[in-house]
């Protein structure tokens, strides 16, 4: 038994010993919310990833279903260039990113397809100002991909539109009950994703965690 090994029986033994102490917390569901940040309309999701020990793990897999939408698994935010390669690959034009837990890209990288990076901002709409802003074709990157399990996201591709970039931005999370935080937009078709300048994330997680645990 190899060094690797033994560590993960131990951290096995250390989670069983861990479980029956403490009572089973209650089921939660993946969180996906909508923010407000300096007048830009921001789509965040808050999703929790298991711990990898060693090597011999693929940091991501793509995978195809027959209706053509892609599931993306994500062990570790490791490799983002072979991420967006694998998704180049089966025809998704895509921009990844990883950044560090707290950390972020700088807005204003692209010029957004729709009102989920960088829109308008509702609070002083009419109610037919907000009910055009919220119509669907307006936020169609949150269609395009959805989180569907602690680590895994499925992208349809039938909601972009020709020449359009899917801009994933991933951050490891700085709560220890988030293991990363990932956002989801669309870049205007034929235009450029600028490299990613990083700032300060200013530490949502905390308040992610706690709407996520009933808190």
């Amino acid at each position: 038994m190899n060094f690797e090994e033994r560590l993960l029986m131990e951290l096995k033994t250390e989670m069983a010993e861990r479980a029956a102490r403490e009572p089973a917390p209650r089921p939660r569901g993946i969180m996906t919310r909508t923010r407000l940040v300096a007048a830009a309309a921001l789509t965040a999701v808050a999703v929790a990833i298991p711990l990898v020990l060693g090597g011999g793990t693929a940091a991501y897999a793509v995978t195809k279903n027959s209706d053509g939408t892609l599931i993306v698994t994500i062990n570790e935010l490791q490799d983002s260039e072979g991420l967006q390669a694998a998704l180049n690959a089966q025809g998704i034009k895509a921009d990844v990113t990883y950044t560090p837990r707290d950390k972020v890209c700088a807005p204003g990288r692209f010029a957004s397809a729709d009102y989920a990076y960088g829109g308008p901002n509702p609070k002083n709409m009419t109610a037919e100002q907000r009910e055009e802003f919220n119509r669907p074709e307006h936020w169609r990157s949150r269609d395009v991909a959805r989180p569907i399990a602690k680590d895994k996201f499925r992208i349809s591709p039938n909601f972009m539109r020709p020449g359009e970039t899917l801009v994933l931005e991933f951050r490891l999370g700085n709560d220890p009950r988030v293991g990363w935080s990932f956002g989801n937009w669309l870049a205007k078709a034929d235009s450029s994703v600028r490299p990613c300048t990083l700032v300060d994330e200013g530490g949502a997680d905390k308040e992610h965690a706690e709407e996520m645990a009933g808190g």
